[in-house]
């Protein structure tokens, strides 16, 4: 069994707690994120599409930090 551990990424769930402009919302809350915006749904699905696949058989036992590296600052 593997683990996502997941950032910030861009959802229904943010939308609704944005206030006004949506993309400002994404552009300021992705200055906390060190690669400088908020992951994708898309991104996540990828991951979520390749772990489940055969080419990812191999890949056990791990947490993955879809973060854009907000856990290598700490």
């Amino acid at each position: 069994m593997n683990t996502i551990c997941i950032g910030l990424v861009k959802s229904g769930q943010w939308e609704r707690r944005a206030k006004g402009d949506l993309d400002a919302f994404y552009k300021e809350t992705g200055k906390r994120v060190p690669i400088g915006r908020m992951g994708e749904a898309e991104e996540f699905g990828d991951l979520v599409a390749f772990l489940v696949s055969e080419r990812a058989a191999f890949i056990t036992g791990t947490a993955i930090n879809f973060d854009g590296g907000m856990a290598a600052v700490v």
